[in-house]
């Protein structure tokens, strides 16, 4: 049997190769990559600078369809993907674990708990490969379970060959980022605008951090401040809000995306 699944891999390493460059080369590089490892869903995307990101390649071993979750994460709640916070940081090419982005009570974050754990699923590994000038290539891996310390170890020695090939495809691809330029100016990071003309800067800055699923204590320590004076600020945003709990927080930044849609 190994010998099958050898040449298997060293055959979907050539369909792979065959199309760097192509509008393929993804879905062979995740095929490849599931004969190596387990992993339920994938996908390829790329965050520009300016604009929204794009899907370049979408993987379901169940296939579930829902295409009005992708449709908003895409339009805005990206904002909250603790990987998308990671790119933007500006974490060096490479294979990151969920446990090493995410704050500290992203699993208890609204964010987490009604789209997360529905559509990327219980645990994520991500292979990010910067692209200077340009923004960031990424290829995620979803699971049902969480990741193994052998399966984690075992996409960091696949990335020493599939980071160069992401790579040599970017090169050489014709089809980047279609109009990105146009839409820049029509785009609005949607965390950036949030509650603005309400909420005082301080307490922006907290709503923010609420909702990629920071705790008061990783807020203080972020903002520079004591734990009590984030739940200060945490009480006075509610209040403006004319809410009382982090649901109707996220709620409302949901609203506000659909909002943004509607008056680009």
């Amino acid at each position: 049997m190994s010998l099958f699944r050898e040449v298997g891999m060293h055959a979907g390493l050539g369909r792979t190769l065959s199309q760097i460059g192509t509008e393929r080369f993804w879905k062979q590089l995740v095929l490849l990559l599931h004969q190596c490892l387990p992993f339920d869903n994938a996908l390829a995307i790329f965050y520009p600078l300016d604009g929204l990101p794009q899907a370049l390649e979408e993987y379901d071993a169940q296939p579930s369809s829902k295409p009005a979750s992708m449709l908003v994460y895409l339009n805005g709640l990206y904002v909250l993907d603790p990987f998308f916070q990671a790119c933007r940081e500006g974490y060096a090419s490479g294979v990151y674990r969920l446990e090493e982005v995410a704050p500290d009570h992203f699993r208890q974050s609204e964010y987490f708990l009604n789209y997360f754990h529905d559509n990327v699923l219980e645990d994520e590994v991500q292979l990010i490969l910067q692209l200077p000038g340009a923004g960031t290539l990424s290829l995620s891996l979803g699971m049902q379970r969480r990741f193994s310390v052998e399966e984690t170890g075992l996409m960091t020695t696949l990335a020493a060959w599939v980071l160069p090939l992401m790579q040599q495809h970017w090169q050489q691809s014709t089809q980047r980022v279609p109009a990105a330029q146009a839409m820049a100016s029509q785009i609005r990071d949607a965390l950036s605008h949030f509650g603005c003309g309400v909420l005082s800067d301080r307490e922006l800055e907290v709503a923010r951090l609420v909702l990629r699923g920071f705790s008061s204590k990783a807020t203080a320590e972020r903002l520079n401040i004591s734990p009590d004076t984030v739940k200060v600020h945490r009480r006075h945003l509610y209040a403006k809000l004319d809410i009382s709990s982090q649901p109707e927080l996220f709620s409302l930044f949901i609203q506000s995306l659909g909002h943004d849609l509607e008056n680009p």
